[in-house]
């Protein structure tokens, strides 16, 4: 999210999480300088996610200490001991892996400890996730303890397939491009019966 008023508009359909990407080579950017006041909007009920990509970890931590983001989400190729860093600090770490990841343990089981969430996401040629759905019965192979988020793909459409997954680490979707009208604007309408239809 970067724009105040569509903001306020999503907040108010009580999302658990709003996410504020700090990568520049993203289309949707908060910017070099981004107003302060953004931050304040979800107020005290929503967590505020900052996104970042390979950021240097003093970087994460000013941001954090300016009190703009309450979790980080990593989606670059930072190491256990980074996220082991920021959570050393207080830090809640969610952890992007690409689905490639879940026909072997191994990788996954590096960070076991050291990130509070896992995020399963279509990774591309690129940074961040694709906007393309990747093969969820994968998720059957997931056997750490460590809860996960669903992302990559999710449209208005899905909700019916989401509530049909059956895992006990699963808890909850991190969804997108599919719901915006331009980068960094949220269609609020489709939003809002996406988490109706979700949460009944």
């Amino acid at each position: 999210m970067r724009e105040a008023v569509n903001l306020e508009q999503v907040c108010g359909l009580g999302p658990d999480f709003v996410g504020f990407i700090f990568y520049r080579g993203s289309s949707r950017y908060v910017g070099d300088h981004p107003d302060e006041s953004l931050f304040s909007i979800p107020g005290n009920s929503i967590s505020r996610v900052g996104v970042f990509v390979n950021e240097p970890i003093l970087s994460i931590r000013n941001i954090v200490g300016n009190g703009w983001v309450d979790v980080v989400q990593l989606h670059g190729s930072e190491t256990p001991e980074y996220c082991k860093a920021l959570v050393n600090e207080g830090v809640h770490v969610i952890k992007a892996i690409g689905p490639s990841h879940l026909d072997s343990m191994e990788r996954l089981e590096d960070y076991y400890g050291v990130v509070h969430y896992f995020l399963f996401d279509t990774a591309g040629e690129g940074k961040g996730g694709t906007g393309a759905k990747f093969d969820w019965a994968l998720l059957e192979k997931y056997e750490l303890p460590v809860p996960f988020l669903l992302s990559g793909g999710i449209g208005p459409g899905d909700a019916s397939s989401i509530l049909a997954l059956d895992h006990l680490q699963f808890r909850g979707v991190d969804v997108n491009s599919n719901f915006e009208q331009v980068p960094g604007r949220k269609n609020v309408s489709e939003l809002e019966a996406f988490i109706k239809e979700i949460r009944k």
